[in-house]
């Protein structure tokens, strides 16, 4: 795990745990053993610490985590972390951080324990914890302030905010940079220290002078960040940029309690001194990990890595296959709004692309959606004005299939009507070379279905990206029965390429995102028919942890799109039951959502805010009138609580049958789709993980209910009916480590 390797009067020390060097107890104890060789060496007069050209450290290894079951244990484990590192920072002999690629998390606080840290030009630095719903327990919350100062540590610390090397010299977060491949040599035979004697030399009042620290190797003042105070002692300054923070802990949602106690960890090593900084980082860290927001948090991201993978999909590249190798030029047939999306996700990542529609009315507003989103992200600072001119000439734009045909990639993206896409589909294959990859982004259509013109049915497989495709981070692979391994990792790697986290299903109509939401959707006017108010089921949802409420999502999509979409669900899925009226006459009435003007809302012209509508209105009380009084129905005065048990128990019905037929490769995959999918926060964990907190047997209980007076969509299956009875099931169902007390 750590190679020791002298150089000349240095001791080189790798960090060599593959992918990402994940920082475990073992890997302390050998960092350890390491830095305590070379300072009982008298040979070795400086330390260099170093990982991978591509990553330094991605930080702590989060099985770790998730093998958290007390408090006494989290404060034990920061308290190791912390110890280790400060022993680091303690030693005699210069210790120089020599840094690549990303450093992460634990792996900056390891860094920021050196004396010296020097970078490659293309590192980037992150303090990412407070995205997982937890605190940097390792220092990061006093070291980090005290070389970069308070504003730029909370934007890391509280906001999540990532930086690269540039920034970090302008900062103090390192002292120098280098070329990659001359970083640990050019530290360790002192060339860099001798350069760079300007940028190294700290100020005398924050430093110690120890003897023989190896003056004349460029290291004659051994600085430790735990002493530093120069950046931290305008006391003014202090309170503008803790008034700041706390505008940003007020906004935080109240599950999430990580942004406040790393605020009070920093006031408190400012206000007080650094080691009881230390102390409230150690007992912060046990009160974050113990909170369901952050356990959910770690399943999520957990899960989100084991996401795609599959022997088949990510074995051996297809050797005879292009499509096994970087695509570098792709097609897109149909440039609707999804087509344009995708054409611009394959744009940002570095693909050329060849765009197709056979109307050019449809081509001209594609160019400008794109140039005008584009030109969004150069006022947001996300890209250059070079960068968006490159990614437009990358762009080519046609009526003529036939362009396609160069292609090592064409992804399909025309209507949603089974009979346009089959023709469409059958055409690229006459067009395309044998190793050229053909996807779908069918959202819902069975690929059977969609593949039965072509000669090798087989090279089909689906990449339904979802809405806005550029923005959104997930893309189903759907795999046919006869869908070779190799095409199905070659999507995955595409899909991966553009920066997305992959799911893979089976192929069944809806697949599994919106097998799950379009009941979801479906319900919530089943909710307005027995007398909820739309502004409440919105704003009941959005409090639960979506972005958006139900109503305002299908306002934004389409309700005639809704409708298309259910009539293909409910002719393999009958028990969904009937889509209610008051879909069919608004559509009638032409109000389908955004792009009318109307829907279950109003909007202005150019203002996507929600508005009471008297359209809608008419139309819901009609529904009411004709409906009745309904069995069980709460009526007007249903409200938040009521309202969320039942529409995510419509959507946990259905995950449990999805698990059970095997759409979904593990049933984690189900949570990670429809948090990246949905806009569901991942505080909440998914669907399953939901069911999970609330408890299997609890949720069977309101399902029967529910079943009993709503028919069969709630009824529960088998698979539920097992983990009911079962206290342990869904763990292991989920992959979760059991734990006791708060850590359930």
């Amino acid at each position: 795990m750590i190679e020791y390797t002298p150089f000349h009067d240095t001791v080189i020390l790798r960090l060599n745990v593959p992918p990402v060097n994940a920082l475990s107890f073992a890997l302390l104890d050998e960092l350890l053993a390491g830095v305590r060789r070379a300072v009982g060496d008298p040979r070795v007069r400086s330390i260099v610490i170093t990982g991978g050209p591509e990553c330094f450290s991605a930080g702590v290894d989060l099985a770790l985590f998730r093998e958290i079951g007390t408090a006494e244990q989290a404060v034990h484990v920061s308290q190791v972390f912390q110890a280790a590192f400060q022993e680091i920072e303690d030693s005699p002999k210069p210790v120089i951080a020599a840094l690549a690629g990303h450093v992460v998390g634990g792996g900056l606080e390891l860094a920021m324990a050196c004396h010296f840290r020097v970078a490659a030009a293309s590192t980037r630095f992150s303090m990412p914890e407070v995205r997982l719903g937890i605190n940097p327990g390792a220092g990061g919350t006093q070291r980090l302030p005290r070389l970069v100062g308070l504003d730029a540590a909370l934007d890391m610390l509280i906001g999540g905010q990532s930086i690269d090397a540039e920034q970090a010299m302008s900062l103090g977060l390192i002292d120098a940079m280098s070329r990659p491949d001359e970083l640990a040599a050019v530290v360790a035979g002192g060339g860099l220290c001798r350069s760079e004697s300007e940028a190294l030399a700290p100020p005398h009042a924050a430093a110690d002078r120890l003897p023989g620290s190896g003056e004349d190797r460029g290291f004659g003042l051994i600085l430790r960040t735990s002493r530093r105070a120069e950046k931290i002692r305008d006391a003014a300054a202090n309170r503008r940029a803790f008034a700041r923070a706390e505008e940003l802990v007020a906004a935080a949602r109240r599950e999430v309690i990580a942004p406040g106690r790393i605020l009070q960890a920093i006031k408190i090593g400012i206000d007080e001194s650094f080691e009881a900084g230390l102390r409230s980082e150690r007992l912060a860290f046990s009160e974050c990990i113990a909170t369901r927001a952050a356990q959910n948090k770690i399943y999520v991201f957990c899960a989100g890595r084991q996401a795609g993978k599959d022997p088949e999909a990510t074995g051996p590249r297809h050797a005879a296959s292009s499509t096994s190798e970087r695509i570098a030029h792709a097609g897109v047939l149909g440039m609707g709004t999804m087509g344009a999306g995708i054409a611009q996700a394959l744009l940002a990542a570095g693909i050329s692309v060849t765009a197709c529609d056979e109307n050019p009315d449809a081509l001209d507003r594609a160019l400008q959606r794109l140039r005008v989103s584009l030109d969004g992200r150069v006022r947001q600072g996300l890209l250059t004005a070079a960068q968006a001119d490159q990614m437009i000439r990358r762009l080519r734009v046609t009526t003529d299939c036939q362009a396609l045909a160069d292609a090592q990639a064409v992804i399909e993206a025309v209507i949603e009507s089974a009979p346009v896409k089959r023709v469409c589909l059958a055409r690229l294959e006459e067009l395309c070379s044998a190793d050229t990859l053909i996807a779908t982004n069918t959202s819902t259509l069975n690929l059977d279905l969609l593949a039965a013109d072509m000669r090798c049915p087989e090279r089909l497989v689906g990449m339904h990206f979802f809405h806005p495709a550029q923005h959104m981070p997930l893309v189903e692979i759907v795999r046919r029965e006869t869908t070779p391994a190799p095409v199905t990792a070659a999507a995955v790697r595409l899909a991966r390429f553009l920066g997305k986290t992959t799911v893979l299903v089976r192929n069944r109509e809806g697949f599994l995102v919106n097998r799950l939401f379009v009941p979801y959707l479906k319900e919530a006017f089943w909710l307005l028919e027995e007398g909820a108010e739309p502004a409440v089921i919105d704003q009941s949802m959005v409090d639960f942890g979506f972005a958006m409420g139900p109503l305002v999502l299908i306002d934004m999509s389409g309700l005639d799109i809704l409708g298309m979409t259910d009539a293909v669900l409910r002719e393999v899925y009958p028990g969904h039951g009937p889509l209610s009226v008051i879909v069919s006459r608004l559509v009638e009435r032409g109000c389908l959502g955004q792009k009318t003007g109307a829907g279950v809302y109003r909007y202005e012209a150019g203002d996507r805010t929600p508005l009471a509508s008297t359209v809608c209105r008419e139309i819901i009380e009609e529904a009411r009138g004709e409906a009745g009084e309904v069995a069980g129905g709460s009526g007007g005065a249903m409200r938040g609580a009521g309202i969320v048990d039942r529409l995510m128990l419509r959507m946990v019905a259905e995950a449990f049958r999805v698990v059970e037929e095997g759409v979904a490769d593990r049933p984690s995959d189900v949570d990670v789709a429809m948090v990246l999918g949905t806009g569901l926060a991942d505080f909440r964990g998914g669907v399953l993980k939901y069911a999970c907190d609330v408890g299997a047997d609890r949720v069977w209980d309101q399902l029967q209910r529910l079943a009993g007076v709503y028919g069969e969509r709630y009824a529960p299956c088998g698979l539920l009916r097992a983990a009911a009875a079962d206290h342990h099931a869904m763990g292991r169902l989920l992959g979760l480590t059991q734990r006791a007390g708060p850590f359930v």
